[in-house]
């Protein structure tokens, strides 16, 4: 399957239309796929920024604090709506006060497992490549070593140790795998 990607053209694009409030209409291309026009109404204020999505009879909306990336998140947003069906039961919960998660219930639920018994796990989370996340627990101390992968060629990796209980290192786990994940995607490396 042929993904649709924003170029840098439109991603520079997005980053000034941001900060206005106005209408625009866009396209997203394939390479197999053609293209998908879609329309992009943008209400700015000084504290926030709501966007609503038109593709087809399909409306979305995403509302952003103001932050200078913020182009780079609604960017994987209308990737995401552009890529599949989106499952809005699934979806609501990845997108929080703006901030977006890669991983569904099920695969949240495999890294916590990972952070309580410790192991190497593979994520596929939709990219072109899955995300290897490795911990290994130390059973002196509440504290777990991460190391984290993603890519072949030139793969973008962390590491790091936590410690503390095991919620509060899932939850840093995941914020991590979500950045990981940010910069993984080719339309925010192309800004």
């Amino acid at each position: 399957m042929s993904r649709y990607k924003l170029d840098a053209k439109t991603l520079s694009l997005l980053k000034a239309q941001a900060k206005l409030t106005e209408t625009f209409n866009h396209t997203i291309r394939s390479a197999k796929s053609g293209s998908l026009p879609f329309r992009l109404k943008v209400e700015h204020t000084s504290v926030e920024t709501q966007f609503r999505l038109e593709v087809g009879n399909q409306r979305h909306c995403l509302t952003l604090p103001n932050t200078p990336t913020m182009h780079l998140k609604l960017a994987a947003f209308i990737e995401e709506i552009a890529n599949g069906p989106l499952d809005l039961g699934t979806s609501a919960a990845k997108r929080i006060n703006g901030k977006y998660s890669v991983l569904d219930e099920q695969l949240s639920l495999q890294v916590f497992d990972l952070v309580c018994r410790g192991g190497m796990l593979s994520l596929d989370v939709g990219l072109e490549q899955p995300i290897h996340v490795s911990i290994h627990r130390n059973r002196t101390r509440t504290a777990a070593t991460t190391l984290m992968t993603i890519g072949v060629r030139q793969p973008r990796t962390k590491c790091f140790t936590l410690s503390g209980p095991d919620a509060e290192i899932h939850e840093k786990v995941v914020e991590s795998i979500n950045h990981l994940a940010s910069i993984a995607i080719p339309a925010m490396q192309a800004a």
